[in-house]
């Protein structure tokens, strides 16, 4: 009883029907985690699903988290299935694709003609002089191995079409490794730093069960925006990664798609901001930190103010060359575009003043030193991008050569006549050509021999 109950259960494995079933539930299950958005908070979910207006009658905010559909790549049922459609792969490649590729290797003879007739393609030949070595000859320049005994002869070609579909499978095997190990052991995090700030790693935002953030210690050395027709074309950031003593390992400048890489830890730029501006008041010789706060949320604009005497009063000062006493501050508005090189001041009024640039005084009092800028690090840790692109590399290619015929070709001399007979899995219409085309050569061959 067990036994029969183990026969059945490989039967279910090495099952075509089955496998697919399992690619559409996998393929499916992928799908919806790219519908439903992942790894976010439970409110979020609790927000944009609720339970008071259920999709199609029943999915809400408690279905997706019971089922573990806010994180479907790392939940049990999911690498369940990856796991079951390996067994299922392996088991038929025991079974199935390693028996025919043997068998395919073996040469066997066809001597009787009830061989012949379940040939799709099959002929008998009137016998005359050199018909064996011709039609030897023929077979062996369409690229056949050739097996002779005696009377008999027995040619194949195309085995690597039998030999593909083991290496689909153990392409496809290799991919569920990889989607498995990239689950498990990898995480994402972000990070928003100043210019000249030393970094650990410690916003993450994924994190895999068997995954362990490195200790890692950077330094953003510097931070700027490149324009082209008064637009932001790149912005970049230069890194650099210190050991425990502050001694520079790695150094390079980043942009949008030109990561640093390090130990497999790709760090991406993904965004900037600015956070304030330095100014030096040249009369107390003291440097001073404002904080700017952004126009609006889509363009890249910061605005903030600052409290001086009124301009009129300096302007005063200036041309009559005497003291004032000053009538009280006013507070100005400095208005940041895009971190461009310059500062547009307003009035208390909103009237345009002037354009200051970087390294500029104005009042006669200030020096505009320069802006504290931040820049945004994606930082991403994946060990499973090789293996996974291997295995699609390698998928892509035996795909292709698993496509290739695997033809057979028999030729058995009797007394009067000789029996050809050929077959193949794919490519018939192409076979029947060549069978067709060395039928016609075996006509004119003994045409011109019993002409001479």
């Amino acid at each position: 009883m067990k036994l029969f109950q183990r026969k059945n259960s490989i039967k279910i494995l090495t099952n075509l029907k089955f496998a697919i079933v399992l690619l559409i539930l996998i393929s499916f299950s992928s799908s919806l985690g790219s519908i439903i958005e992942q790894e976010e908070p439970i409110s979020f979910y609790k927000e944009k699903y609720p339970q008071a207006n259920p999709i199609y009658g029943f999915i809400d905010s408690n279905f997706i988290l019971l089922l573990g559909l806010d994180h479907i790549y790392k939940t049990w049922w999911f690498f369940f299935l990856l796991a079951l459609l390996g067994v299922c792969l392996i088991s038929c490649t025991v079974t199935r694709q390693f028996p025919l590729l043997l068998n395919s290797k073996q040469y066997f003879f066809k001597e009787k003609k009830e061989n012949f007739l379940p040939l799709p393609f099959f002929v008998k030949i009137q016998n005359i002089s050199f018909l064996k070595e011709t039609l030897l000859s023929k077979i062996k320049k369409k690229y056949f191995y050739i097996y002779q005994k005696q009377d008999l002869l027995y040619g194949y070609k195309g085995l690597i079409g039998r030999i593909s579909p083991i290496f689909v499978h153990f392409s496809l095997i290799i991919l569920l490794l990889g989607t498995g190990l990239g689950s498990l052991k990898n995480f994402q995090a972000q990070e928003v730093l100043a210019k000249g700030e030393l970094f650990h790693i410690q916003n993450p935002m994924n994190v895999g069960k068997l995954t362990k953030i490195p200790d890692l210690r950077l330094r953003i050395n510097d931070f700027w925006v490149e324009y082209k027709n008064e637009k932001i074309h790149q912005f970049y950031s230069n890194l650099s990664v210190l050991d425990n003593y502050g001694n520079e390992k790695s150094r390079q400048t980043i942009s949008v798609n030109n990561p640093l890489r390090y130990k497999h830890i790709d760090f991406y730029q993904s965004d900037w901001n600015l956070l304030g501006i330095r100014l030096c008041k040249l009369n107390e010789k003291k440097t001073y930190e404002l904080p700017v706060f952004p126009l609006s949320k889509e363009e890249k604009s910061w605005i903030t103010w600052i409290h001086l005497p009124s301009v009129e009063e300096q302007v005063q000062k200036k041309t009559e060359k005497r003291s004032i006493e000053p009538s009280g501050e006013k507070m100005y508005s400095l208005i940041f575009d895009k971190l461009q090189n310059n500062i547009l001041l307003y009035n208390e009024n909103g009237i345009f003043l002037s354009r200051i640039n970087f390294g500029d005084i104005f009042f006669e009092n200030f020096l505009v030193e320069e802006a504290l800028p931040s820049t945004g690090l994606l930082i991403k840790y994946d060990p499973s991008i090789k293996i996974v692109y291997f295995g699609f590399g390698l998928l892509m290619a035996t795909t292709s050569l698993s496509y290739l015929p695997y033809t057979q070709v028999w030729v058995v001399k009797k007394r009067e006549t000789s029996l050809l007979g050929a077959i193949t899995n794919r490519g018939k219409i192409q076979l029947e050509i060549d069978f067709e085309i060395l039928l016609r050569f075996l006509e004119n061959f003994c045409f011109h021999l019993k002409k001479n």
